[in-house]
């Protein structure tokens, strides 16, 4: 079936040879199985114009395309959109790719080659729809009719892929394609500001190519076309929609072939009536299918529903230089009846044509099809529930709460809508409430000790709803878990941290600074002493202070710098005997000696100290 234009160029004698056929009786004269224009002998060179598509029909290749997605294949056409169109070819592997989601109607309409797209996707939504385009040969002028005519092809009685809506884009700007940048989900062309919608038409088939034609007068130099579903979202989208297009033809009206002066009625009200002009000095002869119809030689063909009617019309005009062919026309007998089955979420709408379904149950409507017809559809709507969560929860005062994507520091009825495993609403409500604040932790603001002093810090008060504590240090450690911290030596300046918790998980928390006083980090040491024997000040010794780790040296030198006493290094210093004014087993004589005493303290410094002292003896 088809609408595009053939110019024919005939001439027809009445003084033919035997064998050779006849192109205007409706005969197989050359017993060849061809009659009348379906014959080689009666075919012209064709005068279609030449399309400002390039590649029009998807001929021109550089590659078979063994799966899908694969319009890179094809010469001068652009993947228009982020979703991705599947060029098919029969130089392929065609039928046996199973990644192809669906096979058209063969043979195609115009070549070897076409294109298939989506109008939405189950497991995407009903904005993943699928373009081809192309940039123009030359730009179109403004002002000036231009028609695109072109074949659509429908899967065998799939459900969601026999009706589409089908639209086309333009541009006055070829970089601008693709379109969308990369997003699956923006929809038609329209939805990014760089092309105009041009026109829509509502399409049906089953397991055929239907033809398709548009008419229009472009604002801009349009130089860039794109071909695809309309913008309006396809309430098929769960069954997968896909269709194929093939054989496009663009070009100024004008140059197409003769169009008819009048389409009249409709075939499903009998009184479908094609008219040419009726000029004075031609005749005519009509067409079915490329047979002449006998008897049909005027400038009128009226035609009634018959089990044979469906076909291509067309009417071969003879003037004196020759004749012309009229455009084709198609003649489709929709079904009078139809069954779809469809399964749409609780609260969304399946529609028929502008009709909108919500009811779970069977339903009839009867719609107009394309040609004027009334198809009498049974629908199966099956409808999938939302599914409804309550959740309860609460958090405490002064935080942010957070589930799914609610955040909220206050109080309240939330709500937020996921999706089920049927692809349908899962609806949570959250009603959430604030624990409020215990009355908190009291601590001292800050504790002075010496350093290598025990500290003992305890709350002045804390809330009896408190049930579990811990303890950090300046650099986040655990060093308790009660309210009280009993026994720490803090070496440097500290800020420790109370953490209180409650039975809800709420926390309290307090710091409070220790500040550590290091002028303890000393050796208290005499200037004299008498090693008599009377038990008093008899030895030359320290007295450290609780800052103090180890001493590791004490060593005492005579006058002269030699070294005459060296004690091994210390720790348990507190019972430490010193030096007890002997050198050698014999009684250091009386006078002025030196010592020097290297000291460690728990804070790791290190400090020497060094002096004289006096040994008398009396």
């Amino acid at each position: 079936m088809t609408k595009n234009i053939l110019i024919f160029f005939l001439i027809l004698t009445t003084s033919i040879s035997y064998g050779q056929e006849i192109c205007d009786n409706g005969i197989d004269d050359d017993g060849d199985g061809l009659i009348d224009l379906n014959d080689e002998e009666c075919e012209c060179s064709e005068s279609l114009p030449s399309s400002l598509i390039p590649n029009p029909s998807f001929e021109d290749r550089t590659c078979c395309p063994m799966m899908n997605a694969r319009l890179n294949c094809a010469v001068g056409w652009i993947q228009a959109s982020a979703p991705t169109t599947d060029y098919v070819h029969t130089c392929g592997n065609y039928l046996g790719n199973t990644s192809i989601p669906a096979f058209a109607p063969l043979p195609f309409p115009d070549g070897e080659g076409a294109v298939g797209f989506r109008d939405g996707q189950q497991n995407v939504g009903s904005n993943y729809k699928e373009y081809v385009g192309a940039c123009l040969t030359e730009s179109m002028e403004v002002g000036v009719s231009y028609s695109l005519e072109f074949f659509v092809g429908f899967r065998d009685n799939i459900q969601g892929s026999m009706n589409l809506d089908i639209a086309i884009f333009a541009s006055n700007d070829c970089n601008r394609l693709p379109f969308g940048g990369g997003s699956i989900s923006i929809g038609c062309p329209a939805n990014t500001n760089s092309y105009d919608e041009i026109n829509v038409q509502s399409v049906s088939g089953s397991n055929e190519w239907v033809s398709v034609s548009f008419e229009f007068t472009p604002s801009k130099p349009y130089e860039v076309i794109i071909i695809g579903p309309s913008c309006q979202a396809n309430p098929n989208f769960v069954f997968d929609p896909y269709f194929y297009v093939d054989g496009l033809t663009l070009a100024e009206t004008s140059k197409f072939g003769v169009p008819f002066e009048n389409i009249a009625g409709t075939i499903c009200n009998d009184d479908l009536v094609l008219s040419i002009e009726d000029v004075e000095g031609q005749s005519y002869q009509w067409y079915k299918d490329g047979i002449a119809l006998d008897g049909e030689v005027g400038a009128d063909l009226s035609l009634i529903t018959e089990p044979d009617v469906a076909g291509d019309y067309l009417v071969v005009i003879n003037f004196p230089e020759g004749c012309i062919s009229s455009k084709s026309y198609n003649v489709r007998v929709p079904p009078y009846y139809a069954e779809q089955e469809a399964t749409i979420c609780e609260n969304d709408e399946h529609f028929i044509g502008t009709t909108a379904f919500t009811e779970d149950g069977m339903h009839e409507i009867t719609v107009q099809a394309h040609d004027g017809c009334d198809s009498i559809i049974t629908l199966t709507l099956n409808v999938d529930p939302n599914t409804y969560a309550d959740v309860e929860d609460s958090f405490c005062e002064g935080e942010v709460y957070t589930l799914l994507d609610i955040s909220s520091g206050q109080p309240g009825t939330f709500q937020t809508t996921l999706e089920n495993r049927n692809g349908c609403d899962s609806i949570v409500t959250l009603e959430l409430t604030e624990i409020p604040k215990t009355t908190g932790i009291d601590l001292p603001s800050e504790i002075e000790t010496f350093l290598g002093d025990s500290v003992n810090i305890i709350p002045d008060y804390y809330d009896p709803n408190l049930i579990e504590f811990i303890w950090y240090d300046s650099e986040g450690n655990i060093i308790g878990n009660s309210p009280n911290l009993i026994g720490i030596k803090p070496l440097n300046n500290s800020i420790f941290t109370l953490e209180g918790i409650d039975k809800f998980g709420c926390i309290e928390t307090q710091n409070i600074a220790l500040k550590v006083d290091k002028s303890n980090t000393t050796l208290y040491l005499p200037n004299i002493f008498s090693p008599d024997n009377n038990r008093i000040n008899d030895y030359f010794s320290f007295t450290s202070t609780t800052a103090v780790q180890s001493i590791e040296s004490f060593i005492i030198y005579d006058r002269w710098g030699n070294q005459i006493y060296k004690d091994a290094p210390q720790t348990n210093f507190y019972n430490h005997q010193g030096w007890d004014g002997t050198f050698n087993g014999k009684e250091a004589v009386q006078g002025v000696y030196g010592y020097m005493i290297n000291a460690t303290f728990i804070d790791g410094s290190k400090k020497i100290f060094a002096g004289n002292l006096t040994l008398i003896r009396f």
